[in-house]
């Protein structure tokens, strides 16, 4: 069903609206979801469509937490990060993703918001990788105003 999904929305990723409507309607009846076309824009300058799809299976089971604390969201974030060891990251960026209000801010783990695929650059065009954020600027850029994140 992943691979399924995943060809799906590696045919979804740049579709205009009303182009791919067959595609989104399956895409939905499949993983039980209700996404707009423009959730599956620019999915393949982030990440692998799997990964992307296996983030939206997951999503639809987690719950957010009335009382998660900083401390624990930046934990979920050490998790999720690359390089700790956790097979399940997945799981863990659609944790953080329930309990801060940016939507997909789990993408913050990997590219800044500022992120310009074009020259690889972000923020007064310093090159992508510079970009090596703690977790707990992750999470205070997950929850600040819009505008502020992905600066260090």
């Amino acid at each position: 069903m992943v691979r399924r999904l995943a060809e799906l929305a590696s045919r979804l990723d740049g579709a205009n609206p009303g182009q791919s409507d067959e595609d989104l309607a399956e895409f939905n009846r499949m993983a039980r979801t209700t996404l707009p076309i423009e959730d599956f824009q620019d999915i393949h300058e982030a990440e692998e469509h799997e990964t992307w799809v296996r983030r939206v299976l997951v999503g639809r089971a987690v719950r957010p937490v009335a009382d998660v604390t900083l401390a624990e969201l930046a934990e979920v974030v050490r998790r999720a990060m690359p390089g700790n060891g956790y097979a399940d990251f997945e799981g863990y960026m659609a944790v953080f993703d329930a309990n801060v209000p940016r939507p997909g801010a789990s993408i913050l783990i990997f590219h800044p918001m500022e992120y310009d695929p074009a020259t690889n650059t972000w923020v007064e065009c310093r090159q992508v990788g510079e970009y090596g954020p703690t977790p707990d600027q992750i999470v205070g850029w997950a929850l600040a105003p819009r505008g502020s994140e992905g600066r260090a």
